[in-house]
């Protein structure tokens, strides 16, 4: 199976630039049955953005995912190396990073298990974000099915600053998903409570 490389984006005011980076994990807890509470969604339709509650919805034209996202976030479903990229408003004249979500997709040839597709994109991982330190990881049960959250710390290439990850792993349809959060890890993540709700409202149809 050709390893998915689950991308990390970091923008600035100067640059705006794609990352990329294997994620870590470890040994599956097969016990674990959290179930996140995830917010309503009511439109159905398919392509383009609706309002619901605070977060617009977007479905996926190719019928793979729904998601939601507040309109004062920026929206791309057009980008090089991701599916979706969901980029935070600025914070002010000194805001030199912007905290950012965005998805991928991953064909699946072999039938797999929620836990092979963790652990095959895993390998390697540690060489590359320096300084790797776990947050917390879990198995979960999620929209009837075995999903893996993990939260981790580290820098990754030439960065000068660590930031910290956030990522969703799911299967379904024979695809691969990967949802990713990134922000900085010293600094007030005045956006993390609306990127929960964003991961919340996030469904592989």
């Amino acid at each position: 199976m050709k390893k998915i490389i689950v991308t990390l984006v970091f923008i600035t005011i100067f640059i705006n630039s794609w990352s990329q980076a294997r994620i870590p994990v470890n040994e599956p807890n097969t016990g674990s049955t959290n179930k996140p509470n995830n917010p309503p969604v009511t439109n159905t339709n398919t392509g383009g953005t609706t309002t619901s509650g605070e977060l617009k919805k977007y479905v996926d034209p190719q019928g793979r995912f729904s998601i939601g996202y507040p309109p004062e976030w920026k929206f791309e479903d057009k980008t090089e190396s991701a599916i979706i990229q969901i980029t935070s408003p600025s914070e002010g004249d000194k805001d030199n990073f912007k905290q950012n979500i965005n998805l991928q997709i991953e064909e699946l040839k072999n039938s797999m298990t929620i836990e092979e597709y963790v652990k095959a994109n895993m390998d390697g991982v540690k060489d590359l974000v320096k300084g790797y330190r776990e947050v917390s990881a879990m198995y979960f049960n999620r929209n009837g099915a075995k999903a893996y959250q993990i939260i981790y710390k580290g820098k990754y290439g030439d960065m000068t600053y660590e930031i910290q990850i956030k990522q969703l792993f799911a299967i379904s349809n024979g695809k691969g998903f990967v949802l990713t959060y990134v922000s900085k890890e010293d600094e007030r993540d005045a956006f993390e409570t609306t990127a929960n709700k964003i991961f919340n409202s996030f469904k592989n149809l």
